[in-house]
């Protein structure tokens, strides 16, 4: 069975959706194997967002995901990371289509409401530095 890792982040807490977003995944069968809210420290967001620390909105979007708590997930199911990815739409919510969660529920680049674990690997990687 594939892990994958999900943040739903402060904008989605900020739009009261979590409860939509998470009964989502639920609809599909993913099975949630651990969920908590916390806040992320500013030195472990920097770590999680170092692939886009030379872009000019680096900054903007650690003070944005350290700014108010966090739902994480750890969800479990046969190709739960591509089907995530899937559910959630691109990366920028004005290219993600409707009836994906961006397409759905968001309106910014970066403030787009959830982070999925794009690998296996990475997924991995995700769990241990959010989940120990």
């Amino acid at each position: 069975m594939e892990r994958t890792f999900v943040i739903l982040k402060p904008d989605a807490l900020e739009k009261r959706v979590t409860g939509e977003i998470i009964s989502r995944f639920e609809k599909k069968g993913i099975n949630i194997a651990s969920l908590k809210m916390d806040m992320i420290e500013k030195n472990v967001a920097e770590v999680h967002y170092e692939h886009v620390r030379n872009l000019p909105i680096f900054t903007e979007m650690i003070d944005y995901m350290t700014s108010a708590p966090v739902i994480m997930m750890i969800l479990e199911g046969d190709n739960v990371i591509n089907t995530v990815r899937k559910m959630i739409g691109k990366t920028s919510c004005y290219e993600s289509d409707p009836g994906t969660i961006r397409g759905d529920y968001g309106f910014h680049r970066y403030k787009n409401l959830i982070h999925a674990s794009d690998s296996p690997e990475n997924a991995e990687i995700e769990i241990k530095r959010f989940f120990g």
